[in-house]
Parts: structure tokens; sequence; C-alpha cells
């Protein structure tokens, strides 16, 4: 009975543990998509930057954590979004990796010269 009962606390906790990760995965992805979509957005930048600025902010922060990391960027109706997905690693065996996503978007900045009177 003790074993089974150590077991399952054990289970559980890895549970917890693992959800706990993910969550962490998801707002280092959303952090780095919404600085990535900021720094794309500006006017002297490209989306392109903001796409490498975000894979750069998620690789300080969550390499180990993430597997088969993915940034993309676009730019629609005048905004850079920057969209990312990971696995996160499994810590529990025969266990499929939990998938995170997250996107960030910022307007893209642009200089319109004040009309003069006439």
């Amino acid at each position: 009975m003790t074993t089974i009962t150590v077991s399952v606390v054990l289970l559980a906790t890895m549970l917890v543990v693992q959800f706990g990760l993910a969550y962490y995965a998801q707002q280092v992805l959303a952090g780095a998509a919404q600085d990535g979509a900021a720094n794309g957005a500006r006017r002297d930048s490209t989306p392109e930057a903001g796409r490498l600025l975000a894979e750069d902010l998620v690789d300080q922060a969550g390499a180990s954590l993430l597997t088969n990391r993915q940034a993309d960027v676009e730019v629609r109706n005048g905004r850079v979004v920057v969209s990312m997905r990971g696995e996160v690693v499994s810590l529990i065996p025969f266990r499929r990796s939990i998938t995170v996503e997250a996107s960030g978007s910022a307007p893209t900045e642009e200089f319109r010269p004040q009309r003069t009177g006439t």
C-alpha cells in the first residue's frame, strides 16, 4: 500500500511540475514575441530583426526548456505580428510533450509630417 501511495504522490508532483514548466515556457514565448514585435515595428528596424530578437530572447531564457522552437513574423494591417511555438521538454516518461504558443503585435511606426496651414 505504501509503495502505491508513494508512486501516486510522486506522479502527481511530477505532473504539477510539468504543467508549471509549460506555464513558464508560455510566458517566456509571450514576452519574447511581444518584445520582438515591438522591436520589428520601430521605424528604423525591420520585421525580420524583430523575429531574430524574439528567437534570441527565447534562447537566453528557455533554451533547455523548449524544443522544436519556431518563430514567424508578418506585417498585417500596419502591425508587426510575431508568432512563436515550441514544445516543452517532458519530465514524465512515455508522455507526449506539451506544445505552447504565443504571439505579440505592435503597430508599425511611421513619420507623418505636420500639415502646414493654407
